[in-house]
């Protein structure tokens, strides 16, 4: 699968004008976010990565690591929180509860449409996700295992164009599979923020978290801002499923130029930069 992307830095002060400006555009409230993300690296012994390296018998992104560069991975899962934990993450501050978006595809993890090769709209199937009252456990999260390649050489396309790989883990210990691939965790952050959907494409206005305690269990009132200026990312990304769609892939692009425009004089939309998205292990 194929994701094009624009990006936006927003300062703090202009948060809450950008986030009437997505209400406008896409007709909807931004439904509240909160995503847990542990990074995972490649262990340096070659043979723990899908076997002795000259078998390479496996697939995957740990199997092509074996015959070149190591890239990372990550572990993402929705952050459930009950009725008596809504509220900002940092602030405290009350906000209305909405379900996560679960996905019931085991490859994507975004319940939003994304592009077929037809460039018809093709329907992801999304689970409300429950609240419970139970404590947040790291072990029992509904995990989405991603990989992202390295984006492509810039001028090619007005976005940052990349393939990425989604799997879902419905069931078992997804940190424990994982590790069993020869990948150990290095670090890991929360996304805050809402997500609106416009279209095809899925919009995100975040900001980034660090717990008071690395891999341990993740309360949302332990969070603390990366950034002291309390600044946050958009991101607007839109999935499609075959690359080789000439026809599809210009479809994509089309629907993040249009969204540029709309909000223009708001927020300008970029690609991102190619390095700060590499995702090699160096």
């Amino acid at each position: 699968m194929h994701e094009l992307t624009l990006f936006a830095h927003a300062p703090h002060s202009r948060v809450a004008h950008v986030k009437r400006a997505l209400t406008t555009v896409t007709g909807m409230p931004g439904v509240p976010l909160l995503e847990h993300h542990v990074i995972y690296k490649p262990k340096r012994n070659r043979q723990t990565i899908g076997g002795a390296a000259s078998g390479n018998n496996g697939a995957g992104p740990a199997n092509t690591a074996a015959a070149g560069d190591f890239y990372y991975l990550q572990l993402v899962a929705d952050i459930l929180k009950s009725e008596t934990q809504k509220g900002d993450p940092v602030t405290g501050q009350s906000r209305s509860a909405a379900p996560g978006h679960q996905n019931g595809d085991a490859m994507e993890v975004d319940s939003v449409a994304v592009l077929g090769a037809t460039g018809t709209a093709v329907e992801q199937n999304g689970a409300s996700m429950k609240t419970e009252a139970a404590p947040y456990d790291i072990r029992k999260q509904k995990w989405t295992i991603r990989f992202s390649d390295l984006p492509e050489v810039n001028g090619k396309r007005p976005v940052t164009s990349r393939m990425v790989h989604n799997a879902a883990v419905h069931e078992g210990d997804a940190l424990s599979f994982v590790d069993s691939l020869g990948y150990m965790p290095v670090s890991e952050y929360a996304l805050s923020g809402d997500y609106f959907v416009y279209h095809n494409i899925y919009i995100t206005i975040t900001r980034v978290l660090l717990p008071s305690q690395p891999f341990s269990p993740l309360p949302a009132d332990s969070l603390r801002q990366l950034d002291p200026a309390d600044s946050f990312l958009l991101q607007a990304s839109i999935k499609v499923l075959s690359a080789n769609e000439q026809e599809t892939m210009n479809k994509g692009v089309e629907e993040l130029k249009t969204l540029r425009a709309e909000l223009k004089g708001v927020i300008e939309l970029e690609p991102g930069d190619r390095l700060s998205l590499d995702t090699r292990v160096r």
